[in-house]
């Protein structure tokens, strides 16, 4: 697929017609600006399919933004809100006969089909053959998948499935004509260009989007409003950031020099510049931090396979202290320049911060999937520039702040460590297994050690004060070893140890990956009502299958029970559609993995 400028150009156009309108009367969609009220009177409806009668989706706009009053009102007429739509909108689900009054309501009515297809799908821009256009296409989120699923086969369109997309997105191939036929239903929320990294099948990431307290941005939303000025006119925008609890798989120096050097790269271009804050609820301050699981806000982390980071929007929408904060999953594998590389997930997750929603334009850092990135592409230039205008003077590196200085008080519990005793931190082995021990202190309450490996494997360690690994599956090569303790508060410490693998000089490399299958369940798709799922099968090898492990997109991962004859008995399975991946590893690190996809109702 060949992709134009024309999403720029689109960009450029529709932000100077907002510099004309007044704020609080526009709506954001990347189709079009729309004005209230006249010109939303004339919007366009168009014919309503839909799978089920008597519910669709409304867009509808308040004349001010929202009060906790006014949304509690719309849920308890039935309504749920999909997603937030810059300015003072939202997409809401609702019965066709649901009553709109006394809601100080600026405009109701239902997206159209030209608003759902990203102006990057134009005929110019992508040949109409016969297939050949991948497309991701996302469902509104109370959608039933399989349903959606049978929606797109029958506009005579391929599915591919890919691990790691969001839950209501399905990457797709097919004519332009029949992709337009598809956004004609109202379960589609709207249709965007594929990556090349989606079409090839390449190891991806998700963003699920900017988030605010009324609901996530969608990819249909153009951009917010950005932070407004409160210098005087054409001075830049004047931010802060405040660093809280960071990773400990790197040196802190480094963790903050790349979300530092991420900040930068959009004040090279945006008129925006960013300094040390004192205090991470003061107003304009982004409040940087790490957490695991549920860390105070309605959007809870799960461990590897699920959101690397959120970022909620600026004020407004967003009120303050939460306004601009960036979230980073500290379960998951940092590093510097490879792999899950911190600076480019901080420089997407910092376009959020500033106002930016996701863009159509594959090639850009605010595409809704990670990629490794050096810097901000023409489309990103362009966004920050159309938010606050071009960089008045040349920009400065923002400063670390100075260390705090600590305040010990007799009730602060011990500071929370582990220490891995055995093996050494660089331990060099020809066995297929390793037994890793250590201690963990400090804290309070109850402690837990776990451990997780970059080779896929996870696990509970036996004990806390002094714990063990008693047999940990080696691959060939090296395998980065993580042990991390959890107290009752919620805080963590992890070490890391490198051990390697090496085979004996007289024996070849083994190339040859394990043979996997799933017997059952017998079907790659299932349906349940269940709240878990057991599976087995069997997998076989040249040399010998040392561990099956599986994982879902949700974050939970565990080993199963055998090898050559596995079984895993009651995976969880959350309401909605769950990815269950199953993969055989053997003694040289070739795996082999399968899919399967349980839909619980």
């Amino acid at each position: 697929m060949k992709w134009g400028p024309r999403i720029t150009t689109l960009l450029v156009c529709l932000l100077v017609l907002a510099g004309v309108l007044p704020a609080d009367q526009i709506i954001r969609l990347k189709t079009r600006l729309l004005q209230a009220p006249d010109d939303l009177h004339a919007h366009r409806v168009g014919s309503l399919k839909r799978r089920h009668a008597g519910k669709s989706h409304f867009l509808i706009q308040f004349s001010s933004p929202p009060s906790d009053a006014q949304i509690q009102e719309l849920k308890r007429r039935g309504a749920a809100i999909m997603s937030y739509v810059p300015d003072a909108a939202l997409v809401v689900s609702a019965g066709d006969d649901v009553s709109w009054d006394d809601l100080d309501l600026r405009f109701v009515g239902r997206l159209d089909a030209l608003d759902k297809l990203s102006p990057m799908l134009s005929p110019d821009q992508t040949p109409d053959g016969a297939g050949g256009n991948f497309v991701v296409v996302e469902f509104h989120a109370d959608a039933d998948m399989d349903e959606a699923r049978v929606l797109v086969l029958e506009r005579n369109l391929q599915i591919y499935e890919r691990g790691n997309m969001l839950s209501t997105q399905l990457l797709v191939e097919g004519t332009l004509d029949d992709i337009r036929r598809l956004a004609e239903w109202d379960e589609v929320a709207y249709i965007f260009p594929a990556s090349p990294e989606l079409a090839n099948g390449d190891d991806v990431r998700a963003c699920a989007g900017a988030l605010t307290v009324q609901g996530p941005v969608a990819q249909y939303v153009l951009m917010g409003p950005g932070w407004p000025q409160t210098g005087a006119p054409g001075s830049p925008i004047a931010l802060h950031y405040f660093f809280g609890n960071l990773t400990t798989q790197l040196p802190a120096g480094t963790v903050q020099s790349e979300i530092l050097r991420a900040l930068t790269e959009w004040t090279k271009h945006g008129n925006v510049q960013f300094s040390p804050g004192q205090s991470a609820t003061d107003p304009r301050t982004l409040n940087i931090f790490f957490a695991s699981g549920a860390h105070g806000d309605a959007y809870p982390f799960a461990p590897q396979g699920a959101a690397l980071a959120h970022t909620f929007y600026p004020a407004p929408p967003n009120s303050e202290p939460i306004a601009g904060d960036m979230h980073l999953n500290a379960d998951e594998y940092w590093n510097v320049g490879a792999s899950i590389d911190l600076f480019s997930v901080a420089l997407h997750e910092a376009g959020h911060a500033l106002g930016l929603a996701h863009t159509d334009d594959p090639t850009a850092v605010m595409y809704p999937y990670y990629k490794r990135n050096a810097g901000l592409s023409a489309n990103d230039i362009g966004g920050v520039q159309a938010l606050y205008g071009a960089q008045q003077i040349a920009a400065t590196p923002p400063v670390l702040p100075p260390p705090p200085t600590p305040t010990p008080t007799p009730s602060t519990p011990a500071a929370l460590s582990i220490t891995i005793a055995s093996p050494g931190a660089n331990y060099s082995t020809t066995g297929t297994t390793v037994a890793v021990s250590g201690a963990a202190a400090g804290g309070s309450g109850t402690l837990r050690v776990t451990w997780v490996d970059d080779r896929g494997g996870a696990g509970t360690a036996s004990g806390t004060a002094n714990w063990t690994i008693a047999s940990l599956a080696l691959a060939i090569g090296a395998n980065n070893i993580t042990a991390t303790v959890t107290d009752g508060a919620g805080r963590t410490a992890a070490k890391t140890i490198l051990v390697t693998r090496a085979t004996a000089a007289s024996q070849p490399a083994d190339a040859t990956p394990p043979t996997l299958q799933i017997l059952s369940p017998s079907a790659a798709m299932i349906s349940t009502s269940a709240s878990v799922v057991s599976l087995s099968g069997s997998a076989s090898d040249n040399v010998g299958v040392v561990a099956v492990r599986w994982s879902n997109t949700f974050g939970a991962n565990g080993n199963a029970v055998g090898t050559t004859n596995w079984q895993i008995v009651n995976i969880p399975l959350l309401v909605g559609t769950n990815k269950i991946t199953v993969r055989a590893l053997d003694a040289a690190g070739n795996s082999r993995w399968q899919l399967l996809t349980v839909v619980r109702r």
